[in-house]
């Protein structure tokens, strides 16, 4: 066989398809070579060889399977059974278990070692994880994949010798992430998911891969139910562009879709009061006061706030909807407080749509500059590859107001004051311009001059004074990303952040032009799993119609307004005035998965079906269009969103529309492939810094907003 140069015996075997067993190896983690279940013989070679430590040579000879090896393999499963409890019958991990398997496989039918077995009662204190001590083998890949792999460092052995364990530190609740890689990672029972334990056996799981309905990363997850309820997901190696990762979220947050607040049937407000009705009443109900606000206002009366979580054939549906039947431009979404606004500043910068953030885009760059984000709260998996990245070599530079997990591993950290990035990124290029530094042809890009003249009276002395940063970090973080050859740009631009704006996308957006980069530096994720999907189906404004900042927080300014898959009131800033804006409205219907803040103030809930229930398709960060599977059936009455929506058009207009699903889908593909090819071109923008003060004598405190999954 033929491999790269440098590859271990056991990837090697692996990646075509020759098993050698092993306990403490996972390619994703350094060489351990602790377990000794993957040793191998290799012809020369006097003793066997660790296969997951021994890098391959040309012309070596080896053998994986001797009479040799199963009697090392045996001898070291002895050892490894000396302590573990003979409870296989009643393991949550039984069916799935590493240890068992090869104890089937290699293990011989007694035992010649003897001691007492070890008796810890579980560490069941942490939320969603639970350590077993007596299920543990030591293989430390817990250990490791928390620390190298996720950053965290969350878990640690403990002792020496037999009384070694799996701990947090000193003894302490387990305080992570909670990403659970930890459980899916662990060969034996020894760490366990407690959602998922003593609720279902393995064996009797029907599992699906589906995509996560969360962030805009797009992970692949396998989804395990039973008696057609989700009681499990969890990453699989190999599996989906996240290779098998997961986050928190995705791995424990599906729960919720069996919620109290779950809404299973149409509700009509009457008198401040909600009473189940029937669907046709409810969509009868709509078409009543619709109709009456047309006849009154005319259809510029009426909006419509998309989803940026709901599929492309969803938010597809409430755009022909609103512009067909209704015939109104009005539609919107979150999006236009958050991702929406990167639009505007590659448009003028670049002239292109935002750029395609691809996964694994931090690897091989010399720098990552991380601007005013938490990009492993609100992107968990792809700052997985920031970590990796730095781990391999890139220098990573985090410009932010707060401590995250990326300022402990970054090379250096810039603890700015909160909101005045865009002064920090205005200076750097003050200092790239008067070192000459720029990229040489920069003279030929437009608003060049405009942009060194409103740099003119840009001070380090200044800048550091506003920004918390001295002057001699200023300058030295602008020579290191002068000096770069290969740079990479990252900052989130999402819908309840205040400490960036827009403005920072431009300071931004010309540091990138100003050393010659093009769009594709500047990665800007998408907010949601499908934030990019709902922008190509049509969820944006007509030219001369309101848009969600009119329709959510100008009062008088629409009478009607049909919210899908959103909660504005619970997720967007300024409550108050959200509410005074939706309660002066003459009629709100409201179609989600649960009855949310803004449900509560809605004439009409309709109940929509949740992600799993219903089939679809999105767009992830990286521009791949993904389908979701319907795994189970709607709870209650709810039905998929799409659905909803063509009955109430049919309702409305009766007549024929969209059939079925696949129809739906077909359509949709046709609007999205529609694109125009872009010529990347290049204009300077410059940005004004705006108030310098941080805060007054009246006010001394600043609220610091930021977005999470």
């Amino acid at each position: 066989m033929e491999v790269d140069r440098g590859v271990n015996i056991l990837k090697a075997a692996l990646d075509h398809g020759i098993y050698i067993p092993h306990f403490c190896y996972d390619r994703r983690l350094k060489r351990f070579g602790g377990c000794r279940m993957c040793l191998v013989e290799v012809e020369g070679r006097r003793w066997p060889l660790a296969a997951c430590s021994t890098p391959v040579k040309d012309g070596m000879v080896i053998k994986t399977d001797t009479p040799r090896l199963r009697k090392s393999r045996q001898f070291t499963l002895e050892l490894l059974l000396i302590h573990h409890p003979l409870e296989c019958p009643v393991c949550a991990k039984a069916g799935e278990c590493s240890l068992q398997d090869m104890v089937f496989k290699y293990g011989k039918p007694e035992t010649r070692f003897k001691r007492l077995r070890r008796h810890e009662p579980p560490d069941v204190r942490g939320p969603l994880i639970e350590l077993e001590a007596n299920l543990c083998i030591l293989c430390g890949k817990c250990v490791r994949i928390c620390s190298e792999h996720q950053g965290r460092g969350a878990l640690g052995l403990i002792g020496r010798g037999f009384d070694t364990v799996v701990q947090p530190a000193f003894g302490e609740v387990l305080e992570c992430d909670y990403c659970g890689q930890c459980v899916d990672i662990c060969p034996t029972g020894a760490i366990a998911n407690k959602i998922f334990k003593y609720r279902a056996r393995a064996w009797y799981l029907d599992e699906k891969r589906n995509i996560c309905p969360f962030c805009s990363v797009g992970c692949t997850m396998v989804v395990g139910t039973m008696e057609s309820k989700i009681v499990r997901s969890r990453g699989l190696e190999g599996v989906g562009i996240n290779d098998g990762n997961l986050c928190g979220r995705g791995r424990f947050a599906f729960d919720y879709i069996y919620s109290k607040n779950r809404l299973r049937e149409p509700m009509i407000n009457r008198h401040g009061r909600f009473k189940s009705v029937s669907w046709d009443d409810a969509l009868t109900y709509i078409k009543e006061n619709i109709e009456r606000i047309k006849k009154q206002w005319g259809p510029e009366a009426i909006g419509a706030i998309g989803s940026q979580r709901c599929s492309n054939e969803d938010n597809y549906m409430l755009q022909k909807f609103m512009r067909d039947v209704v015939g109104s431009g009005n539609i919107d979404s979150s999006g236009h407080f958050g991702f929406f606004r990167s639009f505007e500043v590659f448009d003028r910068c670049f002239a292109t749509p935002p750029p395609p953030v691809m996964l694994n885009s931090p690897l091989g760059k010399d720098l990552i500059l991380l601007i005013e984000s938490d990009v492993t709260s609100t992107h968990p998996v792809f700052g997985l590859n920031i970590l990796q990245a730095k781990r391999q070599g890139s220098k990573l530079i985090v410009i932010d107001s707060k401590e995250t997990k990326l300022t402990w591993h970054s090379t250096k950290e810039l603890r700015i004051n909160p909101g005045k990035s865009v002064h920090l990124l205005n200076a750097m290029m003050k200092v790239i311009i008067d070192e000459k530094r720029y990229d040489e042809n920069i003279a030929e890009i437009p608003g060049f001059s405009e942009l060194r003249e409103s740099l003119k009276d840009c001070t380090l002395k200044g800048v550091s004074t506003i920004t918390g940063i001295p002057e001699d970090d200023i300058i030295s973080t602008a020579r290191e990303i002068a000096e770069a050859k290969r740079r990479l740009f990252i900052m989130t631009l999402n819908s309840t952040e205040n400490d960036k704006s827009i403005k920072t996308a431009y300071a931004a957006a010309n540091l990138t032009i100003l050393l010659g980069c093009g769009a594709e530096t500047l990665q800007i994720p998408s907010q949601y799993c499908n934030t990019k999907g709902m922008y190509r189906v049509g969820i944006r404004p007509d030219n001369g119609c309101k848009d969600a900042f009119n329709m959510l927080y100008e009062i008088g300014s629409i009478k009607a307004l049909y919210i899908m898959g959103d909660d504005p009131v619970g997720n967007l800033p300024d409550q108050k005035k959200l509410k005074e804006t939706l309660k002066a409205l003459d009629f709100l219907i409201v179609q989600d998965i649960e009855m949310t803040e803004t449900a509560m103030m809605a004439n009409v809930v309709l109940p929509a079906s949740a992600w799993s229930e219903k089939e679809g398709t999105f767009i992830n960060m990286s521009g791949f269009k993904q389908k979701m599977e319907k795994i189970i059936e709607p709870e209650g009455k709810s039905m998929p969103d799409w659905k909803i929506l063509r009955n109430l058009m049919l309702t409305m207009i009766d007549k024929e529309t969209i059939k079925d699903f696949h129809e739906l889908e077909n359509e949709v593909d046709r609007v999205i492939k529609r694109s125009s090819p872009y010529e990347q071109r290049k204009v300077f923008h410059p940005i004004e810094c705006g108030d310098n003060e941080l805060h007054d004598s009246e006010f001394p405190y600043l609220l610091v907003l930021r977005d999470s999954i």
